[in-house]
């Protein structure tokens, strides 16, 4: 994969780093020092990066994964992948998601099309970081603020006023990201810019994975509008509704609100975990780690269950799958989020 570089103003020693790079050459340099920092079996890698002065070229060598990107959906919106196949997709996505996290990465566009297969679709990775983010306040978090010093790209990659900018795919982005967009239900011509009044962090990622769950078992999007400004107004304020069956093996989908006591059918538990990664409300939605958590009652028991282990393969639909030992996400003691 090439990117193109652009022609920058003459650099001397006198000129600051933030100047000798053009916009297009910083982004590409943001990216490659990003990609450099992961190490993951469900992040792709880069291998290698070539800079070719002469033709004014930076080559990304990365992994190559050959089952592809995860095709949901077919040409009628239909779901084409099975619930199992879909748990187990969504489990690689996490463990890809909550390494990221710790290394201070927010990824910013986490949706199918970012999802690789291994040639022999057992694992699924994230890919193409073109707008990821490290954070400064995560980086911090982790190695705490006696950590050694920042030299000067690093801290034009982790400076977090990028947050401020609207990065990623529309019909992805959470609530607190289009919370500043100017619109009212007038239409798009709005004036009024309605002040953003929560911080932009890593849930910004669980709700995009919240989107892309909700995409697989249904092969539809949980906020679709014919205008950028629609959705980011539906985004905000409607809320979504399960179809009746998920999956393209059509296994029944549970209510929003079961009120069904020790209810923990298939459905059920998906519509709870969808319903605490779809939270508006950035502070209350579920993280990661509590994702993973299988408290006493039943809420995430639907990513820790499934059958047994063979290959992943969407065009093969009588194939089961599951999720191999040393891969396999435990449980073990935590908060549950709070189902209503």
């Amino acid at each position: 994969m090439s990117k193109l570089r652009k022609r920058n103003l003459p650099a001397s020693p006198h000129t600051r780093l933030t100047d000798q790079l053009g916009s297009t050459e910083q982004k590409i340099k943001k990216e490659i020092a990003i990609m450099k920092k992961c190490n993951h079996p469900h992040v792709v890698r880069l291998l290698e990066v070539v800079d070719d002065q002469l033709h004014e070229r930076i080559y990304m060598v990365m992994e190559y994964l050959g089952g592809g990107e995860i095709k949901w959906r077919n040409s009628r919106d239909e779901p084409t992948l099975r619930v199992d196949q879909t748990r187990r997709i969504c489990r690689d996505v996490i463990l890809g998601l909550e390494y990221l996290h710790h290394q201070g990465i927010i990824h910013r566009d986490i949706k199918p099309a970012n999802l690789l297969w291994s040639s022999d679709r057992r694992t699924v990775k994230i890919t193409d970081f073109g707008v990821s983010h490290l954070s400064v306040a995560q980086s911090l978090a982790r190695h705490g603020k006696g950590s050694a010093p920042m030299d000067e790209m690093d801290a034009i990659l982790m400076d977090d006023s990028d947050l401020s900018k609207t990065a990623g795919t529309p019909l992805f982005l959470a609530p607190e990201i289009v919370a500043d967009t100017p619109f009212d239900d007038a239409g798009s011509n709005a004036t009024t810019i309605p002040v953003r009044k929560q911080p932009i962090t890593k849930a910004i990622d669980v709700w995009a994975f919240g989107v892309t769950l909700y995409g697989l078992l249904f092969g539809v999007l949980p906020f679709m509008s014919s205008t950028e400004y629609d959705i980011y107004r539906i985004i905000r304020h409607q809320d979504w509704d399960p179809l009746d069956t998920m999956g393209v093996d059509r296994i029944p989908a549970g209510p929003r609100y079961s009120r069904t006591p020790n209810d923990n059918s298939e459905g059920t538990l998906a519509m709870n975990l969808l319903h605490c990664l779809l939270e508006k409300d950035a502070r209350k939605r579920i993280t990661l780690t509590q994702v993973k958590v299988r408290d006493t009652i039943r809420l995430h028991n639907y990513l820790l269950t499934g059958p047994a282990e063979t290959p992943l393969d969407p065009e093969r639909p009588g194939r089961s799958s599951g999720l191999a030992e040393r891969d396999r996400i435990r449980p073990r003691g935590g908060r549950q989020c709070d189902s209503r």
